[in-house]
């Protein structure tokens, strides 16, 4: 054969094969490598506000929805530059459910060195789980310039009651109480000196609501109480620190409550000043959170009161005498300490002792001990400070409770505080306090082999004792001119 042809049949070989492959390759799809899907967004994902320089306390809501699964979001405000931080109701960092959503509003201020303009503030939603995915959400702030009313004369001079009015007035005792929705929160002034503020909702049987306040001005120190629709006290709290259990802090004031609705019906809301003040400028955000049938929430402050408390500190420490039985003391809520002052001689002896034995119920599984308790109890110097002592579980014995031996080599008032190991604290936790005096010479100074009598085996929680409040008869407001 000729090289030509061969040439030239190995040619056509060649694209008859090019061919063949293509062809084939057309029946396979291109498969791109998958992309990590958002599956939550906001509604809206933008939306305009306005405002003067100087206005603060603007609120703006939104609604984050989770399109995927069960999954934690964090959120993040970026405001511009020079302005304060925005504070994000019910918090930065929530549980969502799958397939469900959550509101949250939004409190900005508008600094008075602020320029006419437009402003934006980026709130950014992250999903903890990996990868991790954002979703923004924009607050277009027009920032106009303040509006200048031309002076007049007035006629009649404006009365305190109209400078102190904030669009719920008047609220002041149940039958005026305004009310108030679900995730929507409300500004209020505590003005007058010696105002309340009174809302009411409808509570279903069953369901944890959170009430807080999210923002308090400076100037004022607010207490929160809910009331059933006879009047009676349901919660009461006056300063919450624990808003992030992670981090308490004991200089946060606002209070909040968390409880299980008992029944379905009206409850109150009542909201005052704890030592009465009032003025224009007392501002502060309520908002009412449904949080559907969640966990059972941490307990109020009125179910972990004892009656020694407060005693939280040496400087509120409770006096223990000699030969004295302090009964059903409590650790609660979580993180609770309990201090107590005794004076002791120089060359007695003392054993100062817990014992949660009687609480421990008909159902023990490590002998006499209490579920949840282990005591640690610590001895202080005289100063409050100075730790002489430390117990955790009392030395040969088969407990966790704790017990410290004391010869003192100065006259004066010690300090003594009962903590549970890990801070946990709940109302169940309960213990009795002993302190003993030992005679000269005397071998068996030290807790008895039996629970001290005197409170039955597991005593039910006392009811409450509370006088309900009744609501006066209205004043009519005197018409205005």
């Amino acid at each position: 054969m000729k090289p030509s042809v061969r040439t030239q049949n190995i040619t056509v070989a060649l694209v008859s094969t090019l061919l063949i492959v293509l062809l084939a390759l057309q029946q396979f799809p291109v498969v791109a490598a998958p992309l990590a899907q958002i599956n939550f967004v906001w509604n809206p994902t933008s939306t305009t506000s306005s405002g003067q320089p100087g206005q603060s306390l603007i609120t703006v809501s939104a609604t984050l929805q989770n399109q995927g699964p069960t999954d934690v979001f964090n959120l993040s405000a970026t405001p511009p530059s020079g302005w304060s931080a925005v504070t994000i109701a019910p918090s930065a960092s929530v549980t969502i459910n799958a397939n469900a959503s959550q509101t949250f509003t939004f409190f900005y201020s508008i600094p008075t060195t602020a320029t006419t303009g437009t402003y934006a503030i980026d709130i950014t939603a992250a999903r903890a789980s990996t990868p991790s995915i954002t979703a923004l959400f924009r607050i277009v702030v027009n920032v106009v310039a303040p509006t200048i009313t031309p002076t007049v004369t007035p006629t009649i001079t404006p009365t305190l009651s109209a400078i102190c009015f904030d669009g719920f007035e008047p609220d002041n005792f149940p039958a005026q109480a305004k009310r108030i929705d679900v995730q929507i929160a409300q500004e209020h002034v505590i003005c007058p000196i010696g105002d309340e503020d009174w809302l009411y909702f409808g509570g279903v049987e069953g369901k944890v609501y959170t009430i807080d306040v999210p923002v308090m001005k400076p100037g004022i120190d607010l207490s929160l109480e809910l009331l059933d629709s006879n009047l009676n006290r349901v919660a009461f709290n006056d300063d919450f620190f624990n808003r992030d259990p992670a981090n308490p802090n004991p200089g946060d004031i606002r209070p909040r409550i968390t409880v299980r609705i008992p029944a379905n019906g009206i409850y109150y809301i009542r909201v005052r000043d704890t030592a009465g003040r009032g003025g224009t400028d007392y501002a502060y955000v309520i908002a009412l959170l449904d949080e559907s049938y969640g966990p059972t929430p941490a307990p109020v402050e009125a179910v972990c009161l004892d009656i020694f408390e407060p005693d939280g500190l040496p400087e509120q420490a409770r006096l223990i005498t000699s030969n004295e039985v302090q009964e059903n003391r409590r650790l609660c809520p979580t993180g609770d300490a309990d201090w107590v002052t005794f004076f002791a001689k120089a060359g007695k002896r003392y054993v100062i002792y817990t014992d949660t034995r009687r609480y421990s119920g008909a159902n023990t599984v490590n002998d006499d001990t209490l579920a949840g308790a282990d005591t640690v109890l610590v001895l202080a110097d005289r100063d409050g400070v100075s730790i002489l002592d430390i117990n955790d579980d009392m030395p040969g014995g088969n407990t966790l409770d704790s017990q410290i031996e004391f010869t003192p080599k100065v006259d004066g008032f010690y300090f003594a505080q009962v903590k549970n190991v890990g801070d946990i604290g709940n109302q169940f936790i309960r213990y009795d306090l002993v302190l003993l005096l030992c005679l000269p010479g005397q071998t068996d100074c030290r807790r008895p082999d039996a629970p001290l009598p005197g409170l039955p085996e597991n005593p039910a929680t006392p009811p409450a004792t509370s006088t309900p409040i009744k609501a006066p008869i209205p004043i009519p407001p005197t018409p205005t001119p």
